[in-house]
């Protein structure tokens, strides 16, 4: 191993949130994280996806499950995880999960272990969805790509054994989480048309999402260091404005695109919002994103959805949140 005195550090801890983050994170932080060249401040060349470190991994090892299968849906895939139980005579529950990775890194091999976990742990089928990525795949593409996923699922495919979808339930983690929300948003509102790669696919869902399990949402395209992130603007561990800036910038070919609901869903009518399912939002206090994640909950609770919001006092970094979360949430959705 390198000696660390010869190393240079880029993305060292603020000491002033240092002493409050948990031990195994600092310590974590402090191994590998500091030491990552910050992808923002190079030009886009597509190697951050490819990177040992490129998104911190974090994770536990998968809980084995009865079947993982790969499925080509039009021009993107989803990864279904079959539990290793029977289902009753209802079919299987589903969780639909998005992956995060500011909309341009990620896919199918991450969240892999909470993929698992749920599968088992909540006897239900999970459909991992591997998006069409940025800047490839420019703003709207992930949200056709989204809505089509979960039109996907209402249409029962041949390829899935048995499903209820009247229990289908929406899950991803901060940009996945995001487009998570615009496909609830457009599930529970049928007769509001937006974009879709696929006609093919039924228009109209017979059974509306029956939750929302989001990990530190983006739900704000708008938000600034000097608004909405300021209180974590210069502290916050690894996901810094700069980088979440830089995210956008791949993600979205004009600026103006950043104020539409399907981008920011805390700007959606409220008459759409009003219709959202139950919400369930983990939310790590020091993250850049806690402050409209946190926001998005209130909202929800005034527009008289049913939120639980579980706020995780000493993590900043979403991916070691999944290590404290209880998948005990999971199933009770």
């Amino acid at each position: 191993m390198a000696d660390d005195t010869h190393r240079k550090i880029w993305q060292p801890l603020h000491p002033a949130i240092r002493d409050s983050l948990d031990p195994q994170y600092v310590a974590y932080h402090d191994t590998h994280l500091q030491y990552i060249e910050p992808d923002e401040i190079k030009d886009w060349d597509g190697s951050t996806r490819t990177k040992k470190f490129s998104l911190p991994p974090g994770g536990t090892k998968p809980i084995p499950v009865g079947n993982i299968q790969d499925y080509h849906v039009g021009r993107f895939r989803v990864r279904v995880y079959t539990p290793t139980s029977q289902c009753d005579e209802r079919g299987w529950p589903v969780l639909i999960w998005f992956h995060g990775g500011g909309w341009a890194v990620g896919g199918l091999n991450n969240g892999t272990d909470l993929c698992c976990w749920a599968c088992e742990r909540a006897r239900c089928l999970v459909v991992s969805v591997d998006y069409g990525l940025a800047p490839e795949n420019p703003f709207p593409a992930a949200v056709e790509d989204a809505i089509d996923a979960v039109r996907w699922v209402a249409s029962c495919p041949a390829e899935l054994p048995t499903i209820d979808t009247s229990r289908v339930s929406i899950s991803g983690t901060s940009s996945g989480a995001n487009l998570a929300i615009v496909a609830a948003l457009s599930a529970s509102n049928s007769e509001v048309p937006l974009p879709t790669a696929q006609p093919s696919l039924p228009n109209t869902i017979a059974h509306p999402p029956a939750s929302l399990v989001l990990f530190i949402p983006v739900v704000d395209n708008t938000a600034t260091a000097e608004g909405v992130w300021k209180p974590n603007a210069e502290t916050a561990p690894w996901l810094t404005p700069a980088r979440m800036e830089w995210y956008r910038k791949l993600y979205f070919t004009r600026n103006e695109h950043r104020s539409r609901w399907d981008a920011s869903p805390n700007l959606a009518p409220e008459a759409l919002v009003r219709k959202l399912p139950k919400t369930w939002i983990a939310v790590a206090e020091m993250d850049i994103l806690a402050p409209e994640s946190l926001a998005f909950g209130e909202q929800l609770r005034g527009f008289g959805i049913d939120v639980e919001t579980l706020l995780v006092k000493d993590l900043g970094e979403r991916v070691q949140l999944f290590l404290q979360c209880s998948f005990k949430h999971i199933i009770q959705t």
